[in-house]
């Protein structure tokens, strides 16, 4: 985004012409973005602004003329709130542009790069927004941090109440009722241990705040539950890579992609917010992130094989995106992909679930207990230095004895996500992790199965 917005800024200087690009996000003072928002207010003022997901909720910009998407959707609600923000004028259409980058193909190309997986993903996301889908609400991995949140907001306002109150109050109803009664006690204990001091316990039963605790409610970050992603700094042999802004879980052995070159994952420091990498040997990577981007839910990654099966070419694509549409049929199709999942890419096998983030992301840390090294992308998985049919050895012992996701768990990494989980007890963010994929957990062996029985498409 700050290069876009540099790119732009400076072809305004050279063309000597006065500057309407104004970039906004988290990062930025709070002067830095009003800036921009009052202009976009005001309306008669020409305005681009180059943003991250920092406009799409809470603040009033007026009505904007176009939206433009540089990338493919990931989400459709967030497609829908970029949409939203145009057209809101009478008589006027809401108008959102997509800007698709591919690779230049090579000889040396991996495989997945032919697929032309970006401009599919664009195609089955309009798709879905003109079928009104939108990904229903999940169980997300900060209910710990809200319920710490909530925990100490009740007890600043009531001065003191028992567990049995604060759990009833908390966690009787909506999301928090995730948390079972021995979840919120472990959190509660957590919360009161010696490393935290938020709260503490009078003789009669009642919990208070503690030292920590009285300092929290009064500073005022505290209201913000929810904060952006953390930037990880990428360390390697001592020396820093760069940092990346993680936003779904890692294991040691997961394999992910970094100024244009594979880095398996050594260690990871949740504190710290660092991870240990080392090079990887495999060449050539397929351009897609692992770690860094929003979820794909199950329906867009399913519409995406249905849009390489298909004919069509909407009538909204531009001249190169149509042919970036077809050279991806083409390759689908001389690739076998409607006859297996399993395609060899140099000395790796990438293996097609045409399933979700989550779902390649269980099979993935899966595939990593048995000692294999994974990258996970938005249809499937990578098995790195792995035949195909390594790679279907191990998934058949998947299927025949999947592994139950608590196991599967123990190999997950980065649970520290959102604003107070480094006050959440590990065992516990770790047990909640578990049970918020239990269903994903139960199809396990049946996502390995289908691998095979997927022969026939």
């Amino acid at each position: 985004m700050v290069v876009w917005n540099l790119w732009l800024r400076t072809r305004s200087e050279n063309g000597a012409v006065p500057n309407e690009f104004f970039p906004h996000h988290g990062s930025l003072s709070k002067e830095l973005r009003e800036e921009l928002e009052d202009r976009l207010k005001q309306s008669n003022l020409p305005t681009t602004a180059v943003a991250t997901t920092t406009l799409e909720l809470g603040i009033d910009i007026g009505s904007i003329k176009s939206v433009a998407q540089v990338g493919a959707p990931r989400s459709l609600a967030s497609l829908r709130q970029r949409l939203g923000r145009s057209g809101r004028r009478h008589s006027v259409p809401a108008i959102l542009r997509m800007y698709v980058r591919e690779r230049n193909l090579g000889q040396d190309s991996d495989p997945l790069d032919h697929l032309r997986l970006e401009t599919v993903r664009a195609v089955a996301a309009v798709r879905l927004f003109v079928a009104k889908f939108v990904e229903p609400p999940s169980i997300v991995d900060a209910v710990a941090t809200v319920a710490l949140h909530q925990t100490l907001s009740l007890i600043a306002q009531e001065g003191g109440l028992r567990a049995d109150r604060l759990f009833e109050t908390i966690c009787s109803a909506g999301p928090l009722s995730f948390l079972g009664k021995g979840d919120y006690i472990e959190l509660l204990r957590g919360m009161a241990s010696s490393d935290h001091r938020l709260l503490e316990q009078a003789p009669d039963g009642t919990i208070m705040l503690g030292e920590i605790g009285e300092r929290l409610p009064a500073g005022r970050d505290f209201y913000a539950v929810f904060s952006t992603d953390e930037e990880w700094r990428i360390v390697s042999g001592g020396r820093t890579l760069g940092t990346i802004p993680i936003s779904n879980p890692v294991a040691v052995g997961v394999v992910i992609a970094f100024a244009g070159q594979r880095w398996r994952i050594a260690s990871v420091d949740d504190r710290s917010k660092v991870l240990e990498v080392e090079r990887h040997r495999s060449g050539k990577i397929p351009q897609f992130d692992h770690v860094m981007n929003e979820p794909v839910h199950d329906r867009l990654s399913a519409q995406m094989r249905a849009v390489l099966e298909g004919d069509d070419i909407p009538a909204y694509l531009d001249a190169a995106a149509g042919d970036f549409l077809r050279q991806g049929r083409d390759a689908y199709l001389e690739l076998g992909l409607r006859r297996t999942r399993f395609l060899p890419a140099g000395k790796d096998t990438h293996v097609l679930t045409w399933r979700g983030t989550e779902a390649n992301a269980v099979l993935a840390f899966t595939l990593v207990s048995a000692g294999l090294e994974c990258a996970v992308h938005e249809v499937g998985v990578t098995v790195l230095e792995t035949t195909p049919s390594e790679a279907e050895a191990v998934l058949r012992q998947v299927a025949e004895r999947p592994p139950d996701i608590q196991s599967i768990s123990a190999f997950v990494e980065n649970l520290e996500t959102a604003k107070f989980d480094s006050m959440v007890p590990e065992y516990l963010l770790r047990r909640l992790w578990a049970k918020a994929r239990s269903n994903i957990g139960k199809e396990i062996g049946a996502i390995a199965e289908g691998l095979f029985d997927s022969r026939g498409g």
